[in-house]
């Protein structure tokens, strides 16, 4: 923990948690499934950023054209960030997370989602619990998170705003159990199982 509290030291401001949804890996595990929603919040303003399908959604717009704008505003947002930091839940896997948003951008024509200037803190490595636990067990969950594969049967059924307000309610809950891990405020189960 003290290798983060050091890594993170006067670059708070340029700190996000970030969680993202996308129509899953439970029909056969496409390599850039389709994205529905990317979530970031601030560590130290703690405003949230969102890109939702559902926003884009506008009269005359395919699900396709307003997934490319949705990436589009994400990847522009993200090459606008100074050495972000990210805090996240499992994002760093070779076939979900950053690199499927990444996939997903280039499927569009985005190869400006550069991977390189990511330094990432994966939150799943220091507790013993999944992410859903590991909020309630801390008083960090919203009432509206959900977990993955039910993320995936609304995205199926074209219910965008659930997952969206999901995906929100994770970025903000891992923004909260970092501020909690940082501070040493964890729940006791959890700090038994801290590596």
């Amino acid at each position: 923990m003290d290798e983060i509290k050091l890594q993170i030291k006067g670059k708070e401001q340029d700190t996000y948690a970030i969680h993202y949804s996308c129509d899953g890996f439970y029909n056969g595990g496409a390599y850039a499934p389709a994205i529905c929603s990317i979530a970031v919040v601030n560590y130290t303003t703690r405003e949230l950023h969102t890109f939702a399908l559902n926003n884009y959604l506008v009269q005359g717009k395919s699900l396709i054209e307003s997934e490319q704008l949705m990436l589009k505003d994400f990847v522009g947002f993200y090459q606008n960030l100074n050495n972000p930091i990210f805090v996240h839940w499992n994002m760093d896997g070779l076939e979900y997370g950053f690199n499927a948003i990444r996939a997903r951008a280039e499927n569009f024509g985005m190869y400006d989602f550069d991977l390189t200037k990511i330094k990432d803190y994966n939150l799943s490595t220091v507790f013993h619990t999944n992410l859903m636990t590991s909020l309630e067990q801390n008083n960090c969950k919203c009432i509206t998170v959900l977990n993955g594969k039910d993320e995936a049967i609304c995205f199926n059924k074209r219910a965008f705003e659930i997952v969206k307000m999901s995906t929100d309610g994770k970025a903000i809950g891992l923004s909260d159990l970092f501020e909690k891990y940082l501070s040493n405020d964890l729940a006791d189960d959890d700090e038994d199982y801290i590596y």
